[in-house]
């Protein structure tokens, strides 16, 4: 097992670095990268702010983007550049949208329009799901204080569709445990691969009350507010969430995004990490681990035996070695599970009655 990582820029491939890490997620769109350079390297591969980089990983690409952040170090022996930035999405996180109404209710087409408006034609949408739904209703108005992201993944709530990055930095549109793992996960003796795993219990992001603010246009084009307020009478605590979606959608959609909430805040309470030696599931499959795959996990001492998803990944290489860290949550942190439609009716009740709960233990 090499662990061989290259990284490429402007096309030019090297594999001398320290302290690389790429980080991979569901929660958090687009993907960041870093690594650390001495100065000749960066001279001969031409380092410059906004230069491409590609990353492989055992010879699969796994990421493509720009460079955003160089810091220049030196100590008594050499110059180094630290490097880091993300894919060409993270634009769209950064960017405030163009106010506009669109007249649409394809979410492929509208998202496409949305961003040959704001001037990013440059970025491909493409989707796993054979039949996506139509929105509800005909008309999305993009108002002036919302970032283009924003606009669009609430749009995508209100269908229970994720929006990630593909590994050429473009859009993926998906859904919640969207494969396997080819590998499981037993916290054992015999467990070598493994080489520490910590589980989190907290509240901090949990909330009683839900309330989701949005807005519907009238037949006179007036913004007219609407709110609907879910109950989850799951947690121990009475604090209320309150967000402002800043978007045209009519209740039915505002209980489905409301309901999206719900999940992520109870997924958030729970996280299980791991971290796994190289970055192999095993080393007969010769696959990465990888973000939005469902694992088979057992460890006695928790108590956690059963189907979780693996919402993250991040792969790091440094003198001490290389691992891939596993961020572990329930399954339904994102969407509802039994209503994910790239699984069979079957196949879908069989992982519901296998799904594990990671604070069984402390419920």
């Amino acid at each position: 097992m090499s662990n061989k990582v290259e990284i490429s820029c402007n096309g030019i491939v090297f594999d001398e670095f320290d302290d690389f890490s790429l980080n991979k997620s569901i929660e958090a769109f687009c993907s960041y990268f870093s690594f650390t350079i001495c100065q000749r390297i960066a001279n001969n591969v031409g380092i410059t702010k906004g230069a491409k980089i590609t990353i492989t990983i055992e010879n699969e690409l796994v990421f493509t983007g720009f460079i955003e952040n160089i810091e220049n170090s030196q100590d008594y022996n050499q110059h180094y550049l630290t490097i880091s930035g993300r894919d060409k999405t993270a634009e769209l996180v950064d960017s405030y949208i163009l106010p506009k109404q669109y007249k649409q209710n394809d979410f492929l087409k509208l998202v496409r329009l949305v961003l040959d408006d704001n001037g990013y034609n440059n970025i491909k949408i493409s989707s796993d799901i054979a039949i996506l739904p139509k929105l509800a209703g005909n008309s999305f108005v993009a108002e002036k204080n919302s970032k283009i992201f924003e606009f669009i993944d609430n749009l995508a709530k209100t269908i229970s569709i994720i929006l990630i990055t593909d590994v050429d930095g473009d859009i993926l549109i998906t859904r919640e445990g969207a494969d396997l793992a080819v590998g499981s996960l037993d916290i054992s003796k015999n467990s070598i691969n493994v080489l520490n795993s910590n589980l989190s219990i907290n509240s901090d992001e949990t909330y009683r009350y839900i309330r989701i603010i949005g807005s519907q246009r009238t037949e006179q084009n007036k913004k007219r507010s609407q709110n609907v307020e879910f109950i989850d009478y799951k947690a121990n605590t009475n604090k209320r969430l309150i967000v402002d979606i800043n978007t045209n959608s009519n209740r039915s959609k505002l209980e489905d995004i409301a309901n999206w909430y719900m999940a992520i805040k109870r997924g958030k309470g729970s996280r299980y990490n791991a971290d796994m030696q190289g970055f192999l599931t095993n080393i007969t499959t010769g696959l990465l681990w990888q973000a939005n795959t469902i694992l088979l996990l057992k460890d006695e001492a928790n108590n956690i035996n059963g189907s979780f998803l693996i919402q993250g990944v991040s792969y790091s290489q440094s003198s001490r070695g290389s691992k891939t860290t596993l961020s572990i949550c329930n399954l339904g942190s994102f969407t509802k599970f039994d209503n994910n439609p790239i699984l069979s009716p079957f196949v879908a009740k069989f992982f519901k009655l296998f799904t594990g709960d990671l604070a069984s233990k402390f419920n």
